[in-house]
């Protein structure tokens, strides 16, 4: 077998990587042969830029003339002061002077020392994204081992929660996604699939089109998979990041060179001076040579600006400081000067200027448009507030920063903008239109319910009623393979990111989410998959919360794409009566024209619907759920809301590109999105205005 990287992987199909690895797709690596390949790939690790020794961090700080200069008059002044013994006063001004100097010396190699240490530590963060172990098949058996024991070849199994230990390609899937924001910036995971690449030129083919690979330190966001290592250590991916990480070649700052300069002119003029001090004293005068000697030196001390140094440390290592203390470590010290130099700064977007975290910021339900405060660190139903404008949550905080005048951002802020979501709706209506789905829709579960009475919708900017919301909450809480995080933050959590913002949301407004997973009891369940565009679960709840007549039903749950579960739809919760338990008939139209408006400013969304099917057993039964649903053409389910979500900005970075601004320096966001998202993202960092 050849070089691992003399392949364009993803061009070929299964079977002709597993002829070019030499593996078998069911029983794997032989033990013999995986030890074989160790010993000739090496480990499956990154490599480690060899690091200086503690003399050669020494000898990188006082590398430069101007310490070469104090050191050479702390020898003077050393020796001076050795022979002025009958001089007490003389020799204890220059044990002075040599403390002073050698002070100034050691400050300015302990301060470069130890920042160079703090920046090793940052750099180790790389190699923390690296998975510990890994499942593998060998002989024939799944087995456990050490991640860096992996060996181009070995067929990986991954399941949700795991970190990608090779770069691999993939052989077989079960609705799996990979969270690959660390290599491309993309929030959103990314479905992966089996299928070879068909393109003239392989290497064209960009790192995040490349959906049938799974990279090394990815995270698989949901579903179970098999794949062949293709890369391993310093030939993946990551690995290829790490090496340019590990090569960057060290120039010398702007202020570098001037003070390098400024110091090679001092000695330069100092040993001119000194020289002719000595010429005079010793031809003119007539001095012993001994005290022409001494008195070059002493004029040569005088003209040296021993506090040169300390003060470009100290400055140095207050603005390293101001740094560290907002997160920003500096490696090298000079590097703080070029920041005063920038005009430009170009940005990544994700994690960088936004939180890389998917939020639920906007929650639609049949009558009215609700906001999600982000930012909230209080458990309540109050973090959900009635919004006109999804872009009102931005244009607040933007106004009170002096950003924009009057705090509001017309939903119409332009007429293309009204052109593309017009154009968005057209485009659903007529697909929906080729389903038939308004068609007669007969008996439903939903005709047996009457409404009740309640109170009135929330008056702008106030709490609705939990009531309006915790059905479509409900939805998005069960009708997931994801796990919630510790005190609904990211530590712990596992699964899709678009899941998990919804189930956050559900969390800080209050909603006991284990409690209403632990008595809704699931069935079945149909895992997303990007040829029907939804997932589905199946509940036997406890107690039914969906009103009379119901009890004796089990509770579908689905969420997706707008355009593909409306044309499920018969009917939708009446939020404006005040009780969940109340459905109309469905509104398709309002519903298509409220997702493209979310979908025009970048937003993903999601409908969150809900059904009802009878508890006799059938659902797991004969035909598999997902049958049922392709083949279904009466519309059934009920809408309970649109979920509208996004990577927000970090409120930080509004603060800090208007400083940016001010002080005259561009500000660019580098990023592949879409161009609405990109742009909304860019309003509400202040990248461009909004007309």
């Amino acid at each position: 077998m050849d070089s691992e990287q003399s392949y364009h992987w993803h061009v070929m199909s299964s079977d002709e990587v597993t002829k070019v690895l030499k593996t078998n797709l069911e029983s794997g690596l032989s033990s013999n042969e995986a030890a074989r390949r160790l010993e000739q790939y090496g480990p499956n690790m990154l490599t480690e830029k060899e690091r200086k020794t503690i003399w050669e961090r020494i000898w990188a700080q006082i590398n430069n003339v101007l310490v070469f200069i104090l050191i050479i008059v702390a020898i003077v002044s050393l020796a001076k002061a050795i022979t002025s013994g009958d001089k007490p006063q003389d020799a204890a001004t220059n044990y002075i002077e040599v403390g002073l100097i050698v002070g100034v010396i050691c400050l300015n190699t302990w301060i470069g020392i130890k920042q160079e240490g703090s920046a090793e530590q940052a750099a180790e963060a790389l190699k923390s994204m690296l998975s510990s172990d890994a499942k593998v098949i060998r002989d024939g058996v799944k087995k456990s081992i050490d991640a860096t024991d992996i060996v181009p070849g070995d067929l990986c199994v991954l399941s949700l929660g795991d970190r990608v230990p090779a770069d691999m390609r993939m052989t077989s899937v079960n609705n799996v996604a990979c969270q690959e924001a660390a290599l491309t910036g993309e929030s959103l995971a990314v479905e992966k699939h089996t299928d070879a690449f068909n393109a003239k030129d392989p290497s064209s083919v960009p790192l995040g089109d490349r959906k049938n690979m799974a990279f090394s330190a990815t995270l698989v966001a949901q579903g179970e998979g098999m794949g062949l290592a293709v890369a391993t250590g310093d030939n993946t991916q990551i690995g290829t990041i790490n090496a340019l990480v590990n090569n960057v070649e060290e120039k010398k700052t702007n202020v570098q060179l001037q003070i390098d300069l400024v110091s090679k002119f001092i000695a330069g003029f100092v040993m001119l001076a000194a020289l002719v001090t000595f010429m005079v004293g010793f031809f003119q005068t007539g001095l012993d040579p001994l005290d022409s000697v001494s008195i070059a030196l002493i004029c040569a001390v005088a003209m040296i600006p021993e506090g040169l140094a300390a003060i470009v440390t100290l400055a140095y290592a207050h603005g390293v400081s101001r740094m560290a203390a907002n997160n920003a470590i500096v490696r090298v010290l000079p590097a703080v000067e070029t920041l005063g130099s920038v005009t430009v700064i170009c940005s990544d977007k994700t994690g960088t200027l936004t939180k890389n975290e998917m939020t639920l910021v906007a929650l639609v339900t049949s009558n009215t448009r609700y906001k999600f405060n982000t930012d909230s660190t209080d458990r309540s139903n109050e973090n959900f507030e009635r919004a006109d404008n999804f872009m009102d949550m931005h244009a607040q905080q933007r106004k009170k920063q002096g950003l924009i005048g009057d705090g509001s951002i017309s939903m119409s802020r332009d007429k293309a903008t009204k052109a593309h979501v017009d154009n968005l709706v057209a485009a659903a209506k007529e697909e929906l239109a080729k389903g038939d789905v308004d068609a007669e829709m007969g008996a439903s579960p939903y005709s047996r319910m009457t409404a009740s009475n309640g109170p009135a919708p929330a008056a702008n900017g106030a709490s609705p009623s939990f009531d309006y919301l915790q059905s479509a909450l409900a939805t998005g809480v069960l009708c997931t393979n994801s796990v919630l995080g510790k005190d609904g933050g990211r530590e712990g959590e596992v699964g899709n990111p678009t899941e998990l913002a919804i189930m956050r949301a559900a969390y800080w407004s209050g909603v006991e989410v284990d409690n209403m997973r632990n008595s809704n009891k699931e069935i079945t369940n149909i895992p997303f998959s990007s040829e029907y565009k939804f997932m589905a679960t199946v509940h036997k709840p406890e107690v039914s919360i969906d009103g009379p007549g119901l009890d004796d039903k089990l509770v579908v749950h689905v969420k997706g794409a707008t355009d593909k579960l409306i044309s499920l739809c018969s009917h939708q919760a009446d939020m404006g009566k005040a009780d969940a338990g109340n459905f109309v008939p469905v509104d398709r139209e309002y519903w298509l024209e409220q997702a493209a408006i979310l979908s025009s400013y970048g937003l993903r969304v999601l409908a969150l619907t809900k059904g009802y099917v009878p508890n006799d057993g059938s659902i797991v039964k004969g035909k598999s759920l997902k049958a049922d649903f392709v083949r279904e053409k009466e519309p059934w389910l009920c809408i309970v809301g649109l979920a509208a979500i996004m990577d927000p900005p970090r409120p930080e970075c509004v603060d800090a590109i208007e400083i940016a601004h001010k002080a005259g320096v561009r500000v660019a966001m580098i990023t592949g999105d879409h161009k609405d998202t990109a742009l909304a993202i860019g309003e509400m960092l202040g990248l461009v205005s909004e007309q």
